[in-house]
C-alpha cells in the first residue's frame, strides 16, 4: 500500500486545478472539501479524467459540477433507503402477522419453525429477547 502524503484543503484545490479543474467559487470549494473529503468526491470526477494516470481532467470540468453529481447522488440514496426502508416494515410486518395468525403470539419461541442449522443463532435470539424482557420489567 502506497504511503500518500496528507494535503490541506489548500493543497488539494491546487492539485485539482493542476490536474485542470475548474472553480466557480474556491471558497465553496473549500468547505465541500472540508466537510465532504477529498476521496469521496473523487469518485464523482473520476470518469471525467482525460488521463487516468496523470489524473488530469477533461476541460471543462467544474468543481461545481461535482458537487452536483454528489448531490444528486446523495439524494437518490435518501430516496432509495426511504423505500428500502418501507418495503422492509411491510415484508416483516405480513410475516410476524402470518406467523402470528399461523402459530400464535409467541411463534417465535417454537424452535421447530426454524432450521436445524441455526438452532445455536435461534437460542441466542431467545434468550436475549428473554433478557430485554425481564431488563423492561
Amino acid at each position: 500500500m502506497v504511503n500518500k502524503p496528507a494535503y490541506t484543503i489548500a493543497n488539494q484545490i491546487a492539485l485539482l486545478k493542476q490536474r485542470g479543474m475548474l472553480f466557480q467559487n474556491e471558497a465553496s470549494a473549500h468547505h465541500y472539501l472540508e466537510n465532504i473529503s477529498y476521496y469521496r468526491l473523487k469518485g464523482y470526477w473520476w470518469d471525467m479524467q482525460d488521463n487516468y494516470t496523470l489524473h488530469t481532467l477533461r476541460p471543462p470540468t467544474y468543481f461545481e459540477d461535482i458537487i452536483n453529481r454528489y448531490n444528486f447522488d446523495r439524494h437518490l440514496r435518501l430516496i432509495l433507503f426511504d423505500a428500502i426502508e418501507r418495503i422492509e416494515i411491510a415484508l416483516r410486518t405480513k410475516m410476524i402477522y402470518h406467523l402470528s395468525i399461523s402459530y400464535g403470539g409467541l411463534w417465535y419461541l417454537d424452535p421447530a419453525l426454524f432450521e436445524n442449522t441455526t438452532i445455536t443463532l435461534y437460542d441466542g435470539t431467545v434468550k436475549t429477547i428473554h433478557q430485554n424482557t425481564l431488563d423492561e420489567l
